[in-house]
């Protein structure tokens, strides 16, 4: 598709409605996902632990996520971790137990892990560079879309039938998500070969500069993005807010998040990632520092709302600018090491927070863990000017 012919509504039914659809079963999913933990018996700090574990799977299976990608392609791998999706979460539905429920959210990980390198993939092939800003921050507007979307129909199944129905709304979503992918035309699903057979230490080796500056900061980003999705619902268990009533603040709040998302697309196509980038992660380390002055619910919805204005200016920019990064004929390769940049990123987060709240409580965890935005910052500011400058885009 020459860029004289691409539309972004020819990747409608391909990419942004899938995109869309998955990320609201991973949103339904992660706020019940703690409060199961915890009605098993275990503690606040276990409990946050069930969340890292869906975050370790999908950092774990990064890698291996580009062979199979390689393998069966970008249309067979979005259907198969649609599927898979729909069976791990349906699994959790029947009460198996802790384990049981440790081991369906690194499988949902793993199955995350695989749509989203093959979503990438095809992105960075069929979106010209001068279109990608605009059309990348969609498929960001489409996770805060799914986000939003997903704890609200979780929240209706719960106070319909109970905590547990959560699971089955994930599943039925899934499900959704897999129709979606299969029914859209083949010919938007099937990018070139990269020729690299999935050698991605060979590629990694090779760009190892851009990984070790702008992979690092990216991870930081995904961290502290991350803070809010895993923090805030431990922060609700703790002031005793009921899981209904917390699904539905992170549903209103991540409506908040995805009416601003395109913002970040206009701001990256007229003025660069760094302000993108930079901005989201001096608020959002500012505001974590802060979390010790939450206590109630009127605080509680102050600081769900404010980072998700801030995480609003972020839409989009690991994937415009893993897009820019990758270097063409390996793609799919480079996208494989960046993205397990930034899934180490949204590991290292609530790994640190599961840890500290067992020392230092949740609000001294989410503030030392929220001061890594600001290195990320000066690594932005630093490297974006070196290896993804600014060049401005253009296009409908």
């Amino acid at each position: 598709m020459s860029p004289g012919e691409f539309r972004k509504r020819n990747l409608a039914t391909s990419i942004y409605l899938p995109s869309l659809l998955f990320t609201a079963a991973e949103g339904a999913l992660l706020p019940i996902l703690p409060v199961s933990a915890t009605l098993y018996g275990f503690s606040l700090a276990q409990a946050g632990i069930i969340t890292t574990a869906l975050m370790l799977g999908t950092l774990l299976f990064e890698l291996p996520a580009s062979w199979v990608n390689s393998r069966i392609g970008e249309r067979r791998s979005m259907l198969f971790a649609s599927i898979a999706g729909a069976l791990i979460t349906l699994s959790a539905f029947f009460e198996l137990g802790y384990f049981a429920l440790l081991m369906a959210a690194i499988l949902f990980g793993a199955a995350h892990s695989l749509f989203g390198l093959a979503r990438h993939s095809l992105m960075a092939e069929l979106v010209p560079i001068r279109h990608r800003p605009k059309s990348m921050s969609l498929v960001g507007g489409m996770f805060r879309a799914g986000a939003a979307i997903g704890p609200v129909i979780g929240s209706a199944f719960i106070s319909l039938f109970g905590l547990q129905s959560g699971y089955l709304a994930a599943s039925l979503i899934c499900l959704a998500t897999a129709a979606t992918v299969f029914g859209a035309p083949k010919r938007t699903l099937a990018p070139a070969q990269s020729g690299q057979n999935g050698n991605i230490w060979a590629v990694a080796k090779r760009e190892s500069p851009k990984l070790a500056t702008l992979g690092v900061a990216v991870a930081i980003l995904s961290a502290g993005r991350t803070i809010r999705l895993i923090g805030l619902p431990l922060l609700a268990i703790q002031l005793g807010i009921d899981p209904a009533t917390a699904s539905f603040i992170f549903g209103i709040t991540g409506f908040i998040d995805f009416t601003l998302f395109y913002l970040s697309g206009i701001i990256m196509d007229k003025y660069g990632k760094f302000w993108s980038s930079v901005p989201t992660l001096l608020t959002l380390g500012t505001v974590y520092l802060f979390t010790f002055m939450v206590t109630d619910l009127a605080s509680f919805w102050v600081l769900a709302s404010v980072t998700a204005l801030a995480n609003a200016l972020s839409a989009g920019i690991n994937m415009v600018l893993g897009a820019d990064l990758a270097p063409t004929g390996s793609r799919s390769e480079f996208l494989a090491a960046f993205r397990f940049m930034v899934s180490g990123g949204v590991v290292v987060s609530p790994g640190l927070i599961s840890l500290l709240t067992a020392f230092i409580g949740l609000s001294g965890a989410m503030a030392s863990a929220g001061l890594l935005n600001f290195l990320g910052a000066y690594l932005f500011w630093r490297y974006l000017p070196k290896y993804a400058p600014h060049k401005k885009a253009s296009g409908n």
